[in-house]
């Protein structure tokens, strides 16, 4: 991949890797790393470097690093491409705060908002990470000068790709793809190491494809909602019925009991088809899918039909797979969206409504019921019931499956 830069001398090598030129001399000389004969390093040395000097921190001396290394343990030869190494700006990470002004004292908050640790000021700063940083705090103080508003962007941010990595090299360990473990199995290095070469370069492209294709679904669809309602105001298109939007968990039954007859690895196959299933539910209807709970999920909709429809389509879809059955409960009413999560009462009851249903039961408040009803769904009272935490009886209905 790419670096942005040329070969590097002692110097240079040392700053980027952050650690003393006396060590990146004491790892040349042991043979960890090479220079060419004019003392040049290659921007690759960056990474090896770093991880040389992460294995010291953990007690592993050069002798034993270099041990490692002949033994076939480590091959820090091979950290080469698998991620990007920006090139150096020519500015220390105080100069690049200080260039901030006021927003300069937001930086370290910053860098733990993104899950990363705030460099220290001495540290040399790429251009294109001073850059990024800058445009994404003038973004935000556009939007409120107010410094909570784009920490929560970067918590929002970091969080997410924290777990997309996480998960993602869980899953390639899960299945045998890390090069140690395809090297235990006989392959050369070549070999083994292909797939970690490849996914460093696919996961950054993947997730600008993603980011663009999601922004452009999620801003089209809500354009198409602003101008439709403006619209409806006008008297310049016919106003359809007014449907609140809603929210509904579903939930495996005998998830717990399931789970210790079939074992750990069974539970997280049942959340995995559990979440593919629910995601090809609310694809039709342009839900969306909140949070995982383990046995469970959470997803919200814009119109009390549609949500509607993704619960039963979901349910049959969790009976023909075989998985423990399923029990919902939606509640249609007010929402506060934050952040990409929802809050309020209106979820608060669907949860309750959820946890009061059996196995194979699918039941709604009556506001949800009364649209259901005018759409002409096939609905059953389910009677007033007290649920915990809710200070009176909920009249609730059944959705007849």
């Amino acid at each position: 991949m790419d670096s942005g830069f040329g070969s590097l001398d002692l110097d240079t090598l040392a700053a980027e890797a952050g650690v003393s030129t006396e060590y990146v001399q004491e790892l040349t000389t042991a043979g960890a790393i090479r220079a060419d004969p004019v003392g040049s390093y290659l921007p690759d040395d960056i990474p090896r470097v770093r991880l040389a000097a992460a294995l010291a921190g953990a007690g592993i001396d050069t002798d034993a690093l270099m041990w490692a290394i002949r033994s076939g343990i480590l091959q820090l030869a091979e950290f080469r491409g698998i991620w990007r190494v920006a090139a150096p700006g020519g500015r220390h990470y105080a100069e690049f705060k200080a260039s901030l002004g006021s927003r300069g004292a937001q930086l370290g908050r910053l860098y733990l908002a993104f899950g990363l640790v705030e460099p220290p000021d001495e540290a040399p700063i790429a251009d294109d990470e001073a850059s990024l940083l800058t445009a994404f705090l003038e973004t935000w103080d556009d939007v409120d000068p107010s410094p909570d508003l784009a920490l929560r962007a970067a918590r929002i941010a970091g969080e997410g790709i924290r777990r997309l990595q996480l998960a993602t090299i869980d899953l390639f360990d899960e299945w045998g793809g890390a090069p140690p473990q395809r090297m235990a199995r006989g392959m050369s290095s070549e070999d083994a190491f292909r797939p970690s070469m490849r996914l460093g370069t696919v996961v950054p492209q993947l997730l600008l494809w993603l980011q663009a294709r999601h922004l452009e679904s999620e801003l089209f669809g809500r354009i198409v909602l602003s101008v439709q309602s403006r619209l409806m105001e006008e008297g310049r298109i016919k106003t359809a019925p007014r449907e609140p939007p809603a929210v509904a968990f579903v939930d495996l039954s005998g998830y717990t009991a399931a789970t210790i007859a079939a074992g750990d690895k069974a539970a997280a196959e049942f959340s995995t088809h559990l979440e593919t299933l629910a995601a090809d539910a609310v694809r039709p209807v342009r839900g969306q899918i909140v949070k995982l709970l383990g046995d469970g999920i959470m997803m919200r909709f814009r119109r009390t039909f549609d949500g509607c429809s993704a619960v039963l389509s979901l349910m049959d879809g969790v009976e023909h797979a075989g998985l423990p059955a399923a029990h919902a409960g939606m509640a249609a009413g007010p929402l506060v969206v934050r952040d990409g999560d929802v809050y309020g009462s209106t979820v608060n009851l669907a949860a309750r409504i959820a946890a009061h249903a059996s196995a194979g039961e699918f039941l709604v408040n009556d506001l949800a019921a009364q649209h259901l009803a005018d759409a002409g769904q096939d609905l059953q009272d389910a009677g007033d019931v007290a649920l915990k935490g809710v200070p009176e009886p909920v009249k609730l209905a059944r959705l007849r499956r």
